[in-house]
Order: C-alpha cells, then structure tokens, then sequence
C-alpha cells in the first residue's frame, strides 16, 4: 500500500490557493440607482430589506469543483415593484452556463468543445431553452424572495462538463453578470470518463489499493501558455515578431499581449506600457504579433512581453541595444551657425568602470576642428540595479563634476522649469551641465562651454562608473568643430 500525490492535485491546489472563501460577483453600478431603473420602478424606500449597491450580487460556494459537486449559487437582486401582475420577468432570476473558455484535453477526448448554451431565455420554462445544446440542460431560473435573495444548485454531470474553465451566467431583467467556475477532475484527467462508456462506481480509475493487478494511470498535461520570440537581442528600429500557443487545451477566449518599454525619461519614472488583446478559438490556438522597436536611444533597453490568459500568463524578456546609443542633446544648438565642419567621436559598450575620456584637435580639409561637446550615457541592464550604479565625472585636475559624493558639483537632475543646465566652473572656465539625475537605467550627461564658439579646455576628463560586478555599457561621443 502506497500514497500518492497527484499532480493534478497539486495544480488545484496552487490554483486556487484554497476553497473555504467563495468568490462574490457585482453587477456594474456606483451604489445608485440609475435613472432608468428609477423609472423602472426599483426602489430601496418602498422596501424594509437591506439591498445590494448593484442590481445583481451573487456569490459561489467553491473556486473548484470536480464531477459529482454541486455548485451554490446565492444573490440578490433589487428586486423591481410593479402592479402588473402577468409581469412575471421580475419574480426570477435565469441562471445559464452559456460557455466553456477553455476545455482540457485528456487522453478520451474525442477533440469536441461542450456545446455552448443558446442564452434563448424561455421565462415560463427555463430547463426546455435550447436543448439541442448539451450546456442548455443547466438551464435554470429561480424565484426571489420579497428581499431579492434567491438561491440555486447546478450539478456537475459528468458527459455535460469537462475540466475546464466555464461561464456561469445569471440574470434578472436585462442585466447579467458573469463569473469563470473552474471544473478540476483528478480522474477525468486521467481520462477516466469516456464518452460513451458508463460512470464506475468510484469515479475514478481503479481505487489504488496496492494490488498487483493496478494500472496506474498518468494524467494528461495541464494547459499550458507558450510565448516566444525569434531572438533576444535587436537593434533599435527592428521589428520583433512574437507568437504563442495555448496547448493541451480547447480555448474559447482572448490573451492579452503586454509590451513594458524601457523608460529614458529624464527622471525615470514613466512607464511605457503597450497592451493588445487576442481572440482565440479552437484546439491549441496560435497566435502573432509583431511589435516595431523604436528608433535611437529610445529604442535602447530591456522589454518585457507577458501573455495572459484566465488560466495563467507568462512573460519573456530580450534587449535592445545600440551601436550609436547617445544622441544630440539641446547642447548642439549652441554651436556656431557659421561652423562648415563637424567630426564626432564615437566609443560604444564600454563595460569597464575606469574610463579616461582624452581630447585633441582634429583636422579636416585644411580646418583644425577643436573639442566643442562631451555626451556620454550609462546603460544599466538589469532592471532594478539603478540605485546600486551611479556615474562619477571629474577633471583631469581632480575636480569632481558629476557625482554623488558631497564634493561633486552635480548631484541630481538638472532640469528645471525654464533650464536644462547647471552652469559648473570647470578649470577657471564656465561649462553649460546637463544631467538626468542618478537611479535612472539611462544615466546621462552633457559637458558643453557657456559661451559659444569656444572650445572644452580641459583635455581629459576621468569618468568611473561606481558599481560592483553588475554588468553595465557605457557610451560616449565628443564633438569637433570648426570655429573658422
């Protein structure tokens, strides 16, 4: 004799982290009766009951339920007042099972959705609606009381319902609401309960007893959500293709599809959320989407794409980056419109924390071109490092510019409400100071002379990324120009 935990027991019991709190449903509504059921005739002051805010509240007993289970049903409604005595429609409520979301697929099914109800409402014999469907014999209605309590049971009949997520649908009046019950057999998912076969005594295959005779038999795979990508690294500007499958089940729903872009605000904190909902319907259904990077800095960071369902998400992640990463900051517009040259540096995915930024002459066409701006951006790959790496900038003289030490000149972002810039004496000479401000994924800076046509005096400039083994690339880019 052995024991066993199934495996399908444990999805339940993961899944719904417990049975003992029923799930409470609300119609829509703002704890007021709207004008229309005012005219109605709905009223809380011609009634001594206590009333619900909405026009329906229901509740079940359980979050799941296996074959043989009953499920309760409890509401109440604002229950309309009328003279008209043949106005039956307002003494019941009409309970259906209009759908399956998604039906698992065990090793006996024969590849069948259950039939979906008609949601016809037959108010004098609700159990008659649609019986060419197999769902519509759950049809039920029942009556309210003087308060608008009603209560109701719906059996899990074998044949009718399969492991799966369906819709319970009730209704009063021309309100519904809806709420996803949750059908979780051990044994059906091990494919016990055929269609055309009759139902053991158990319930189940073989009662395990440890004998020599037992079969045990394995149960299928659970419903699973696949996402993929084609790659995990793109280029700012590239088009990333996603797809996806929803396996070992027949779906009957939407996924919603998430994109969270990486932020390069100056102060970190916008959220760059795109969303797009699918719908799906069939036996294990695929689904695509293509998705355009931005270009330029914008584009540069690591994106995380979700897919969610009702029975479960996951999620992927891929990088983005750029061999030109930091771009033209407003500093550029400082330069001298006369200026008929322009030769900029670039050094790209430096990963070390000591870099020497060195700066001389160039020369073009018979022009000597002389260091005009510095940018330079740090690139923290893993979101939730921003706190732990920070930039430090300073002269070759060994003044601290950019930093969190208390000896550094800038400390935080620079933006202001009617400036960009800190003006930083540097070496005796006023510089124009850009700076996003640390704890940001895109740290960046820019070093540029207050006065225009001048040249950067200090050649070299000594930046230190302060970090410990997190991995990081820093960028920059010097520009030259001609003052002739």
């Amino acid at each position: 004799m052995y024991i066993k935990i199934s495996i399908i027991s444990l999805f339940a019991l993961l899944l719904i982290a417990g049975t003992s709190t029923p799930s409470i449903v609300f119609g829509e509504g703002d704890g007021q009766l709207s004008p229309d059921l005012e005219d109605s005739g709905f009223s809380r002051e011609s009634t001594s009951c206590t009333l619900p805010d909405n026009l329906i509240t229901f509740s079940v007993d359980k979050n799941s339920y296996q074959l043989g289970d009953e499920i309760k049903i409890s509401g109440q409604v604002i229950p309309k007042k009328s003279t008209n005595s043949a106005d039956s429609s307002k003494f019941f409520v009409y309970i259906t099972i209009p759908k399956a979301k998604s039906i698992f697929i065990v090793p006996s099914d024969d590849g069948t959705e259950s039939k979906t109800s008609s949601s016809v409402y037959d108010e004098q014999n609700a159990s008659t609606m649609a019986q060419t469907t197999s769902l519509s014999v759950l049809d039920t209605k029942t009556r309210i009381d003087e308060c608008g309590n009603f209560n109701a049971v719906i059996d899990i009949i074998p044949l009718v319902f399969k492991n799966g997520f369906y819709v319970l649908n009730v209704k009063y009046l021309n309100e519904e609401v809806q709420e996803d019950i949750f059908i979780l057999d051990e044994g059906l998912q091990k494919g016990c309960f055929e269609t055309n076969s009759y139902l053991s005594e158990s319930g189940r295959c073989g009662d395990f007893k440890g004998d020599d005779s037992d079969i045990e038999i394995s149960a299928a795979p659970m419903p699973e959500i696949i996402l993929e990508l084609q790659k995990n690294e793109y280029l700012p500007g590239e088009h990333v293709k996603i797809s996806g499958q929803i396996k070992n089940a027949i779906f009957n729903d939407s996924v919603e599809l998430t994109i969270e872009s990486p932020s390069t605000s100056d102060d970190g904190n916008e959220v760059n959320i795109i969303t797009k909902s699918i719908n799906l319907r069939g036996t294990e259904p695929t689904f695509y989407w293509k998705y355009d990077i931005a270009s330029g800095v914008e584009g540069i960071g690591t994106y995380s794409v979700s897919a969610q369902t009702h029975l479960g998400s996951t999620s992927k992640t891929f990088i983005v980056n750029d061999e030109s990463i930091v771009t033209e900051f407003a500093a550029q517009k400082s330069l001298d419109k006369t200026s008929t040259k322009k030769i900029i540096d670039k050094f790209n995915r430096i990963t070390g924390s000591e870099i020497l930024i060195s700066l001389d002459e160039k020369t073009s066409e018979d022009q000597t071109l002389l260091p005009r701006v510095i940018q330079g951006s740090l690139f923290t790959a893993a979101r939730g490092d921003e706190s732990s790496i920070n930039i430090q900038i300073s002269s070759s003289s060994g003044q601290c510019i950019i930093g969190q030490g208390s000896n550094c000149a800038v400390n935080d972002s620079t933006r202001k409400i009617d400036s960009i810039y800190d003006l930083i004496q540097i070496d005796g000479k006023n510089y124009n100071v850009r700076y996003t401000g640390p704890d940001v994924r895109l740290e960046k800076f820019t070093i540029v002379p207050e006065i225009s046509n001048t040249e950067i005096e200090t050649k070299n400039w000594n930046v230190t990324i302060l970090k410990d083994d997190q991995p990081t690339k820093f960028y920059y880019k010097v520009s030259y120009v001609s003052f002739e």
